[in-house]
């Protein structure tokens, strides 16, 4: 893989380029949002720069994993930040191209869960801290089995009375495991 994919999750970016994944902490990140675009492209050119990715890439396109959180604006703030890096092309990948159409995912960070239901709900774990309460609330929306994934450590503990839940093996690297081959074979 010769192209350039990024994704976005907590306050890191993990960065996709010839089949190595790099993955790095942004202060100009949070909750999977970049809040300081002029600290995240310094840091973004560092992060290239470091890891000896070829400026030739500039004038060429990126790939951003758009989340189920990404709204319009946001498309529109990432499209414009990696246009004036330098990039001709911004291309946007859904996330939900890795799940099954059958299954159920909630993705578990450091600060925020994400239910990835026909309309996703987006809670932070500030307000909202009983985990498997939030799952019981939420599980008539639910079809086939509902898997956990994400960044948070606590994923294999968390437990339901009402619901049967499933963590994916590789919890915490599931995306940037899956986006390789999703690019390689087009699933």
């Amino acid at each position: 893989m010769k192209e350039l994919m990024v994704y976005f999750c907590d306050d890191t970016l993990s960065v996709l380029y010839q089949d190595r994944i790099i993955k790095k902490n942004f202060k100009s990140i949070e909750k999977g949002q970049v809040i300081d675009a002029k600290g995240f492209m310094d840091s973004f050119l560092e992060l290239l720069k470091k890891e000896k990715i070829k400026s030739k890439l500039f004038g060429d396109k990126i790939y951003v994993v758009k989340d189920a959180y990404h709204n319009v604006r946001d498309l529109f703030f990432l499209e414009n930040l990696f246009t004036q890096l330098g990039f001709v092309k911004v291309i946007f990948f859904d996330i939900k191209k890795l799940f099954r159409d059958d299954y159920t995912y909630i993705g578990v960070y450091q600060d925020y869960i994400v239910f990835y239901l026909d309309d996703p709900v987006v809670l932070t774990l500030n307000y909202f801290k009983d985990i498997p309460k939030m799952i019981d609330y939420f599980k008539g929306y639910y079809h086939g089995y509902v898997l956990l994934f994400g960044s948070n450590e606590n994923i294999p503990n968390i437990q339901s009375n009402l619901v049967n839940l499933y963590y994916i093996d590789d919890f915490q690297n599931y995306v940037t495991q899956s986006l390789p081959k999703v690019k390689k074979y087009g699933a």
